[in-house]
């Protein structure tokens, strides 16, 4: 009797114990699962080069455009503060190449633009852009687009200078649904940049891919 007991308490205190443990593996198989990464953000360079000139722009700054026999155009400093102004350009430009490898080294070349950006909550996509040019900035307009699968949008602005020749934003574009494309529109007046020489520099156009 004692014996039958014995064996019917240890059966159900194994049963017991198998249900507790099952009961507890889903609870340590979350816990043992590793959160998700935070989505990659790439960023690509592109350089920024010249598209043409704004003789207006150009006069109103001690420049003037010529126009030589070939049909090229060129910015060229009338006064001593312009000649300086390009002086220092140059200086820029040359720096530049010699400390990046990847510095573009086409002959005209404004600058260099960027744009990275990754997917977020709420159909958003969160982004990164700017550009630098070798001469002070009289006025820029800047775009950055992202078109997922579904349904895309973009984000922009525009104004005076800078005088630095160098500007960045950080931002996020709304309504975007679906995995895409974004970037900075290529050779577009909506990301460009006016030189104070007059000279209109135009983004190769950066991309990057979102989730």
């Amino acid at each position: 009797m004692t014996n039958r007991f014995s064996r019917r308490a240890l059966s159900i205190t194994g049963a017991a114990v198998l249900t507790l443990a099952v009961a507890l593996m889903p609870q340590a198989a979350l816990a043992a699962t590793p959160e998700p990464a935070a989505p990659e953000t790439i960023s690509e360079t592109a350089p920024m080069v010249v598209g043409g000139y704004d003789a207006a722009v150009a006069e109103a700054n001690g420049f003037k455009i010529v126009t030589h026999e070939d049909g090229t155009q060129e910015s060229v400093p009338v006064t001593e503060a312009a000649a300086a102004q390009l002086q220092q350009a140059d200086q820029r430009r040359a720096e530049a190449q010699l400390e990046s490898a990847a510095a573009d080294p086409v002959p005209g070349n404004c600058g260099s633009s960027w744009a990275s950006g990754s997917k977020r909550a709420n159909d958003t996509v969160a982004f990164s852009t700017g550009f630098i040019v070798f001469l002070a900035a009289y006025e820029h307009d800047w775009r950055v687009y992202a078109n997922g699968f579904i349904s895309g949008n973009y984000w922009s602005t525009g104004g005076a200078g800078p005088s630095t020749g160098s500007k960045s934003w950080t931002g996020a574009i709304p309504g975007v649904v679906g995995p895409g494309i974004g970037g900075v529109p290529a050779y577009s007046a909506s990301a460009s940049v006016i030189l104070v020489d007059g000279t209109v520099c135009y983004s190769v156009g950066p991309t990057f891919t979102f989730g």
